[in-house]
Parts: C-alpha cells; sequence; structure tokens
C-alpha cells in the first residue's frame, strides 16, 4: 500500500487522499484513520523512505572495496525501493527539514560522493567531468531504472544490472 502511494506521488505530485486511496485499493476514511491529513501521510512516506536509503546505502558499503564494485553494490541496494526512492528524489524543500529526512538524503549524498571521488582517484571513474556532475547520475541511473520498471519497459530482475551497466559506460573512461 504503501509503495503504491509513493508511486501515485511521485507520478502525481499533487495527488489528493481521495486520489491516494483509490491508487492503494482502500477507502478514503481508511486512509484518513491512518493518516489524519495529507501531510501526515507524506511525512510518514518521506520517512520511511529516508530510512529505507539509509539502511540501503549501509548494506551496500559504497567506501569499500574498488569504485566499480561499490557503485554496482549502491545502484542495486538502492534500484529495489523502487517508489520510495523515486518519491524521495522527488520530494524537497520543506521535507527536508525534518530530521530523519534531510540526513538520509545528506547521507546518500554524501557516499555518492565519496564514491565518485574515490573512482576518479584511483582513475577508474572520469575526471574530465565535474565530481558533482558525476555524482547526480547515480541517483538519476536508478530513478531511470524504477521509471523503466513502471513503464514495463524493464523487469525488476533486470534493472539493477542495467542501471549500473548505463551509468559505467558514462562515468568510466
Amino acid at each position: 500500500m504503501m509503495e503504491t502511494m509513493a508511486a501515485e506521488l511521485t507520478a502525481r505530485p499533487g495527488a489528493t487522499m481521495a486520489q491516494l486511496a483509490a491508487a492503494a485499493g482502500i477507502s478514503r476514511a481508511t486512509l484518513h484513520r491512518r493518516f489524519p491529513s495529507r501531510d501526515a501521510l507524506v511525512e510518514h512516506l518521506a520517512r520511511t523512505a529516508a530510512a529505507a536509503v539509509v539502511e540501503a546505502v549501509a548494506a551496500a558499503r559504497p567506501d569499500e572495496g574498488p569504485a566499480v564494485a561499490a557503485c554496482e553494490r549502491l545502484v542495486a541496494a538502492l534500484v529495489p525501493l523502487g517508489a520510495r526512492f523515486a518519491f524521495l528524489l522527488r520530494e524537497s524543500g520543506e521535507l527536508d527539514l525534518l530530521p530523519d529526512v534531510g540526513a538520509a538524503r545528506g547521507a546518500l549524498d554524501d557516499a555518492v560522493a565519496g564514491l565518485v571521488r574515490r573512482g576518479r582517484a584511483d582513475g577508474t571513474f572520469r575526471t574530465d567531468l565535474p565530481e558533482p556532475y558525476l555524482a547526480r547520475l547515480v541517483p538519476v541511473a536508478v530513478f531511470t531504472a524504477w521509471e523503466a520498471v513502471q513503464a514495463g519497459e524493464l523487469g525488476w530482475s533486470v534493472a539493477a544490472d542495467a542501471a549500473v551497466s548505463t551509468l559505467l559506460a558514462g562515468i568510466t573512461p
């Protein structure tokens, strides 16, 4: 249910509680019993997505081993988060002011930046493009894989591999 609502909010950021309930296959009254307002629902989704991202980044150990292997692990850990990851990327501003949400986005940004920095330093990743540009490509690859699954262009079983191979083709010399 939460994954469905995160996907709906990612696709339609202005979705109403009634639309979110319909997408999740529940009544509006049921949704309102769990979340008294749209803001409460969005905050809950952001917090649970943030926790999932923190857990995935920690499990991927992006600061260990060769940069390419670390990149593969990180992307493979994030792609299965699907709509929750996409929702967290799309939502910004006020939700980033929530300590756990802002910290999760910061942890992701720091992990990716550190990974790119390591890869550039050892010659694994391109040095002809700015480091922040390369770092932006990692979450974009993950988000694009999720979008391709949503569109029926890729299956979940190949989405992470497709994201990794496409990403590495662009960031390695």
